[in-house]
């Protein structure tokens, strides 16, 4: 798939991620940790909130896959950037839930929970790609004068 389709995806997944969140009331839960909202009982009970961060979570890891793989870089860089992505994401979203200090909405930080999750799906099979070396094909002898 090109990488402008991608790119539009994002894009529109985030708009209505913003519909969905301007039909439903902000989410005022009292969590311990962003990790808490994933359970059953609380996604069923915000079905819109949740399809909410989803999207935003999925825009969120289709954008940094899309420039990484602009940039060419290696397998094994891109797997570095891709996991130092991941966790300043959990961390970020951990430190504005346990602060309670909100700068961006919840939905965003549990989006960026989520992101941060997903992102470890394609790290590892960067990884592992990046582990098998790339087979060249054989150069043609070298003829004697």
């Amino acid at each position: 798939m090109k990488k402008e389709y991608l790119l539009i995806l994002a894009v529109g997944m985030v708009i209505l991620a913003y519909v969905l969140d301007a039909v439903v009331n902000p989410l005022s839960l009292r969590l311990a940790t962003p990790y808490h909202y994933f359970t059953p009982s609380i996604i069923s009970q915000y079905p819109f909130t949740t399809v909410s961060i989803v999207l935003k979570a999925l825009a969120v890891v289709i954008l940094p896959l899309i420039t990484l793989s602009s940039l060419g870089l290696k397998k094994m860089a891109t797997a570095g950037i891709l996991l130092i992505l991941s966790g300043l994401l959990q961390l970020y979203a951990l430190q504005d839930i346990a602060t309670r200090a909100f700068v961006v909405p919840l939905e965003w930080s549990l989006g960026f929970t989520l992101a941060g999750v997903l992102l470890l799906l394609p790290t590892i099979l960067y990884f592992l790609t990046g582990l098998v070396p790339v087979s060249q094909p054989p150069s043609p002898p070298v003829e004697p004068l």
